[in-house]
């Protein structure tokens, strides 16, 4: 995919019985070789693998027709700038989104949803074929969660590097802080040189723990 980034925002209204992240945490620093973690505005952190970026204080997302836009905090990515022509590709994303006035399975439903819009034509003309998978009914940090996946095949090739396969997978659980629900996005590229394997979505998923302080 080729996501945009834009600079962090602050939070949308919390509900009044959360605590408020305005911004994005800190970075968290490991020693060299160790798997990241990266804490979310929602009172949870998340782990990446040690190959990957870690951009915890971006944004970056997709201009879709969407209520909520395709819009995620921070973020994590692998293999960007593998492609010359479109420097913002990358091989993999992952990514936080908070919403409220949705239950666990409305927000991951209509997150995944996105996937038709995100892997389209930059026109919007030309769609890929979408199946979805789910619900998948999960424990994270303690608390339920609900995973869905969409996966993306003949993706239209309208520019470099398109990749014509790929995954994205959401899961929704119970946010600590800011929001109601935390959203937490791994797209991955499939069948392309230097792509990783679809695994590592669970390993992001499995890592959800509560952030310091939650």
């Amino acid at each position: 995919t080729s996501p945009k980034r834009r600079s962090p925002t602050s939070s949308p209204i919390s509900p009044p019985h959360l605590p408020t992240i305005e911004f994005n945490p800190s970075k968290i620093t490991v020693p060299p070789g160790s798997v990241q973690p990266i804490a979310t505005r929602y009172g949870l952190t998340y782990e990446i693998p040690l190959d990957w970026t870690n951009m915890s204080g971006s944004v970056a997302g997709w201009d879709i027709d969407t209520p909520h836009g395709g819009w995620y905090q921070t973020v994590g990515q692998y293999g960007g700038g593998h492609c010359p022509e479109v420097p913002a590709e990358s091989l993999a994303l992952s990514g936080a989104a908070g919403r409220n006035g949705v239950d666990l399975d409305g927000a991951a439903r209509d997150e995944v949803r996105a996937a038709m819009q995100i892997f389209a034509s930059e026109d919007g003309l030309s769609k890929p074929s979408v199946t979805y998978v789910g619900p998948q009914l999960l424990t994270v940090a303690d608390q339920q969660a609900v995973r869905y996946t969409a996966i993306v095949r003949d993706i239209p090739q309208d520019r470099p590097c398109k990749t014509l396969e790929a995954r994205f997978e959401i899961l929704a659980t119970a946010g600590r802080a800011t929001a109601e629900v935390m959203v937490l996005m791994v797209e991955i590229d499939e069948h392309v040189s230097g792509s990783v394997d679809p695994s590592v979505a669970d390993q992001i998923f499995n890592s959800i723990r509560p952030s310091e302080g939650f």
